[in-house]
């Protein structure tokens, strides 16, 4: 066996590394926040079924729009015209949420999840930059439906002999709007994180949201205890009373708290 001079060998030990190449030093560096807000908005239309389902979730709003403004009979009062919006938001934005309940659970689901934390491991962060997702949503959605509805409620309400009333209220209109439209986004955010997947969260939005809808219209006092949208309702001058819009937001925001604790714990792998 040969054996190599030791003083070559001790020169060679002392040798310092050799410098990281750039890809290094780019894997090395942090991503910063727009980047991972970026990251997740590609997401939110990531395939091309998402893509098809964003293109048709205006027309689809529209046409909700269109069908509960034509079939109202007494347009008398701005709370006349202005209730119907909220089934409207509800029903309306249904394939909007669909995706969003998709971005949400099915990363968790399919633990597509991971590659994002391994980049970034701060969860906090990575809510955050979903959380700024949503609220473009949240804000095109909101305005969507602000300057269309009031359009076709006016031409609703002309149409029978009533006078439009919402337009002397435009603060009003876009604060119930903006407020029924959260609380919607909202009850599909916490619905998607406290059932990590995308087939339950679905049913259980699609489903059960809808029904409490439809219990609240035959039992507003009971039931207006436990509907997400009750402080739209009421704002809007439909609300069953106090106790139910503050019992509603307590819920609610109760169940956002648990379902952020429960996010921060749950296992990624």
């Amino acid at each position: 066996m040969t054996v190599g001079h030791p003083a070559a060998w001790q020169q060679q030990q002392q040798q310092p590394p050799a410098a990281p190449g750039p890809w290094a030093a780019r894997a090395a560096r942090s991503s910063s926040f727009w980047r991972l807000v970026a990251v997740e908005a590609r997401k939110l239309v990531g395939t091309r079924s998402d893509k098809i389902v964003m293109a048709c979730a205006p027309v689809f709003l529209l046409g909700l729009m269109a069908l509960f403004t034509l079939l109202q009979t007494n347009l008398a009062s701005a709370g006349r015209q202005l209730q119907p919006m909220l089934m409207v938001i509800q029903l309306g934005l249904l394939l909007v949420f669909a995706t969003v309940i998709k971005l949400v659970a099915g990363e968790w689901q399919y633990k597509s999840v991971q590659p994002t934390l391994l980049v970034q491991p701060s969860r906090l962060r990575y809510l955050l930059a979903q959380g700024t997702v949503l609220a473009g949503v949240w804000l095109a959605c909101s305005l969507f439906t602000f300057v269309l509805y009031p359009l076709m409620i006016k031409s609703a309400a002309q149409g029978i002999n009533h006078n439009y009333l919402l337009g002397s209220r435009p603060g009003w209109v876009l604060g119930v709007t903006m407020l029924a439209t959260a609380q919607v986004l909202l009850t599909a955010l916490i619905v998607s994180l406290l059932i990590p997947n995308t087939g339950g969260s679905l049913t259980v939005f699609f489903v059960v949201v809808p029904l409490l809808a439809v219990a609240r219209l035959a039992l507003p006092e009971v039931f207006g205890l436990i509907y997400p949208l009750e402080a739209a309702w009421h704002m809007a001058g439909d609300g069953a009373g106090w106790p139910q819009t503050i019992s509603s937001l307590v819920v609610w925001l109760t169940l956002l708290a648990i379902s952020l604790v429960v996010l921060s714990r749950r296992d990624a792998g």
